[in-house]
């Protein structure tokens, strides 16, 4: 998905999988910001996800969903808001496995319901009170850089520069690629990638909280990967390329029901439980792409790993 409207003025479009830092200063350059992201989501048919603090939730869901009317059950299926602490310190405190799965939960939720896009705003205060060291966020940002890339998402952690000071700005800045600042989207010079943070154990802590407790130890060897077939492989195919079930179905000529049973499987033996993890999952092994009967590729939808399809899809259930 390419050429995707932010919603905020003066900003063109960007791609499916990015991950912003906004930085703005004060309650109303945030509003400028937040509210035409939720709106423009709202008007394209996304899930919308809005986790805020300095502002009550029900707030929020009425300024972006407007007064009732014709569309207005429509739009408030679209769209949560939750207190940011209860979704990063669910458990009280910030952990890194914890948000991951957070955020799987919502891919997966957004996936299901069959929303092609996922639009997530995050207020960032919350890191404030508490002794959340920079180690900690640069696992945990590293994580999301390391599967939204693939993911049909776009994610903003939203920065108070009232709030934060000079030397925390400077460890924000370290953690993403792309900056949203006065309107303008700046690829930042200042971003570190996981092995070129100080920190020993950001890549092996990152990987770990993407995979969940248990997972294979290096890239290669997943228990159970072999014993995929080759229409589950399609499927993770689909999946890795941010495809929802219901048109992974429609393009390998599959029943719904037969994708679900596919992706039931295929968890089941690689145990995992989200399409993040399966995600990574596929960048890390050679996934089959599908070959359009008609000889063209579909429009927007390139090959994983550029592999050949030797074998016609399974075609179970129709």
């Amino acid at each position: 998905m390419n050429g995707l409207s932010l919603g905020i003025p003066g900003i063109g479009a960007v791609r499916s999988g990015t991950h912003f830092c906004a930085l703005y200063s004060g309650p109303v350059e945030r509003d400028r910001l937040l509210y035409p992201f939720l709106e423009e989501g709202l008007r394209q048919g996304d899930k919308c996800l809005c986790l805020i603090d300095d502002v009550e939730p029900i707030v929020v869901r009425d300024r972006a969903l407007g007064q009732p009317g014709p569309a207005y059950s429509r739009r408030s299926g679209q769209l949560d808001v939750e207190r940011t602490s209860d979704a990063y310190l669910r458990s009280g405190e910030f952990n890194v496995e914890d948000m991951m799965s957070y955020l799987s939960e919502n891919l997966d939720a957004a996936a299901e319901e069959d929303f092609d896009l996922l639009r997530a705003a995050g207020e960032m205060s919350w890191v404030l009170p508490g002794p959340l060291g920079w180690d900690d966020l640069f696992r945990y940002e590293s994580g999301l850089n390391a599967v939204v890339d693939e993911m049909p998402a776009i994610l903003i952690c939203l920065y108070d520069l009232q709030k934060f000071g000079a030397d925390m700005l400077v460890e924000v800045l370290r953690t993403h690629p792309k900056v949203l600042l006065d309107r303008t989207v700046i690829d930042n010079p200042h971003y570190l990638t996981p092995t070129e943070y100080p920190a020993d154990s950001v890549a092996e802590t990152s990987r770990r909280a993407v995979f969940g407790a248990g997972s294979p130890g290096e890239a290669g060897t997943a228990p159970g990967w072999a014993a995929l077939t080759d229409g589950e492989l399609r499927v993770v195919a689909g999946v890795a390329r941010g495809m929802t079930n219901r048109s992974i179905a429609a393009e390998l000529r599959l029943s719904r029901h037969t994708v679900d049973a596919h992706l039931k499987h295929v968890y089941l033996k690689l145990d995992i439980h989200s399409r993040v993890e399966l995600t990574v999952r596929a960048l890390q092994h050679p996934v089959p792409a599908r070959r359009p009967r008609t000889g063209a590729a579909r429009p927007g939808k390139a090959p994983v790993h550029g592999m050949p399809d030797d074998h016609a899809p399974e075609d179970h259930g129709r």
